[in-house]
């Protein structure tokens, strides 16, 4: 277990950072950064002062998470007013192991372009005639997938799902995440606002559990202009619905194919009533099904449209 816990290079470095935004430096400094960086931050003492500047902002920080490898680590900390911020040093082959680059930064550094709204309301989004936001809905088994997929190849429309993305993201540890379900709604309302403002209509399949969700996708819509069609999927015949939970076979790559029907039966019963939808049984014949959702997506779009005025 010691050797599972072993101190690497970088780690002790990045020890050695945290405690000075810490307002905690050690008193054996002077050997702690390659003279290369230091030369090119602006030497020691400016190196110590924006330290120091920081200490005074953050302090007392507390640890989070961490990840090192080898001359490598990064740290994920919690300022004095819960801000999230990372700090990440690079360190030399060889000893005393100087560091060869450091940057501490918010977590969503202050360089980027702004993240989308929560509510779009009042945005402005160029939008084409055609354009719509169809968002299918439903607990796992529900049949959802099937009914999106055939929807979107006779609509001619990329159907972005939100297990194909999720599944993708396995392989980078986002799996263990708390908050992998909140990534996957802002991905999935990134591809449909990327849609949207192209002029183009996008359909999600995702389970839609969430209402705030809904919500913000409704006015991503409004805002484009495009028509918002919620559907809705659900199997009533409770032992289909099992058998599909329980022996599907999707193939998506980093994702489950079977599913855990205690927990899909909790969530259909939690699922929050949706009235703007169109409810869908797909127990029914998938073509009946399908050939329902685009009936109502026709007739969403033509609402959406408003009244024509007639040439002349």
């Amino acid at each position: 277990m010691d050797d599972l816990l072993a101190e690497t290079p970088a780690l002790t470095r990045l020890r050695w950072l945290l405690a000075g935004l810490d307002g905690r430096w050690p008193a054996d400094v002077d050997d702690f950064l390659d003279p290369t960086f230091a030369a090119r931050v602006g030497g020691w003492p400016y190196f110590r002062d924006v330290t120091d500047t920081r200490a005074a902002r953050f302090a007392p920080i507390r640890v989070v998470g961490v990840d090192t490898d080898g001359l490598s680590a990064t740290a994920r900390f919690r300022t004095r007013d819960d801000e999230l911020f990372v700090s990440h040093v690079e360190v030399s082959a060889e000893a005393p192991h100087r560091i060869t680059l450091t940057h501490t930064q918010s977590w969503v550094p202050d360089y980027l372009t702004p993240g989308l709204p929560a509510d779009f309301t009042g945005v402005p989004i160029p939008s084409g005639p055609d354009a719509a936001l169809i968002v299918f809905g439903g607990v796992p088994g529900s049949g959802k997938s099937a009914v999106s997929e055939r929807v979107g190849a006779a609509l001619g429309v990329p159907v972005f799902a939100l297990d194909w993305l999720l599944g993708a993201l396995t392989p980078f540890g986002m799996r263990h995440r708390g908050d992998l379900m909140e990534m996957g709604g802002e991905l999935l309302t990134t591809l449909a606002y990327r849609e949207l403002s192209a002029g183009r209509p996008a359909i999600l399949d995702t389970t839609s559990e969430d209402p705030a969700l809904r919500t913000r996708w409704a006015s991503l819509a409004s805002a484009a202009g495009a028509a918002f069609v919620p559907v809705v999927c659900r199997c009533v015949d409770a032992d289909l619905h099992r058998e599909r939970v329980e022996t599907r076979v999707r193939g998506i790559p980093g994702w489950a194919d079977a599913g855990d029907w205690p927990n899909a039966s909790a969530r259909l019963a939690a699922f929050p009533p949706w009235p703007d939808a169109l409810f869908v049984d797909t127990a029914r014949p998938l073509g009946e099904c399908v050939a329902a959702v685009l009936d109502h997506v026709d007739r969403r779009r033509h609402a959406a449209a408003g009244p024509r005025r007639s040439p002349g």
